[in-house]
C-alpha cells in the first residue's frame, strides 16, 4: 500500500496532518487573541487598579519563587545525566587522542619506511628526482627529435655493434667449453673415457 493510499485510508493520519498544517497557521493569530483578552480583561477588571497590579505583583512573585524552586530541582534533576555525558565526552576525547597519537606514529613509521626505501633504493630525494626527470626529458628527445637523428642512428650501430661482440664471444665461450663434446643440462661435459666400456 503506497503512502499516498494510506493517507487517504488512515483517518489518524490526516488528522495529525491537518493538526500540524494547522497548528503552524493559528499560532500567530492565537497570539494576537491572547494579548487582547489580556488587556481587555484588565480594563473590565472589577478591581481597582492599585489592587490588580499588588494582586499581579503577588501571583508574579509566586510564580518567580516556583520557577526558582523548579529549577533548582531541575537542577538536581539532571546532575546525573550531566555527570553521564562529562565522562562520555571525556571518555571520547581520550579515544580521540589515542587515536590521533595511533595515526600520526602511523605516519611517522610510514615516512621512515619510505625514507629507509630510498635510501636502498639510490633515491636522493628533490636532486634524485630531477635528475631522473631529466634523463626522461632526453630519452624523449634523442627518440623523437628530428635533430636528434644522426645520434640516434650512432646509438643504434653502437647497440647492434656490441650485441654483435657479445654473440660472438659467447659462441667462442661455448666452444671452448665444450671442445665439441658432450655435455649435460647442468652444462658439465661427459668425459668418453668414463663413459665408454673398457676392455680387458
Amino acid at each position: 500500500m503506497s503512502k499516498q493510499d494510506r493517507r487517504k485510508t488512515d483517518p489518524m493520519e490526516s488528522w495529525s496532518e491537518a493538526n500540524a498544517e494547522g497548528g503552524r497557521r493559528h499560532i500567530g493569530p492565537l497570539f494576537l487573541a491572547t494579548i487582547l483578552g489580556v488587556g481587555v480583561g484588565l480594563l473590565a477588571a472589577p478591581r481597582p487598579g492599585s489592587d490588580t497590579r499588588r494582586v499581579l505583583r503577588k501571583r508574579i512573585a509566586a510564580l518567580g519563587e516556583n520557577l526558582g524552586e523548579e529549577l533548582e530541582e531541575l537542577e538536581e534533576r539532571s546532575r546525573p545525566a550531566r555527570r553521564a555525558v562529562r565522562k562520555r565526552a571525556e571518555e571520547l576525547r581520550r579515544k580521540g587522542k589515542e587515536k590521533w597519537e595511533s595515526a600520526i606514529e602511523e605516519h611517522e613509521d610510514f615516512d621512515e619506511d619510505l625514507d629507509d626505501e630510498e635510501d636502498e633504493h639510490g633515491g636522493h630525494g628533490v636532486l634524485g628526482t630531477f635528475l631522473t626527470l631529466g634523463a626522461g626529458v632526453a630519452a624523449a628527445y634523442l627518440l623523437t627529435s628530428e635533430r636528434a637523428a644522426p645520434a640516434r642512428d650512432r646509438v643504434r650501430e653502437a647497440a647492434a655493434t656490441v650485441r654483435d661482440e657479445a654473440e660472438s664471444r659467447w659462441d667462442r665461450f661455448q666452444r671452448r667449453r665444450g671442445n665439441g663434446q658432450p655435455t649435460t643440462e647442468s652444462g658439465t661435459r661427459i668425459d668418453p673415457a668414463d663413459s665408454a666400456p673398457q676392455a680387458s
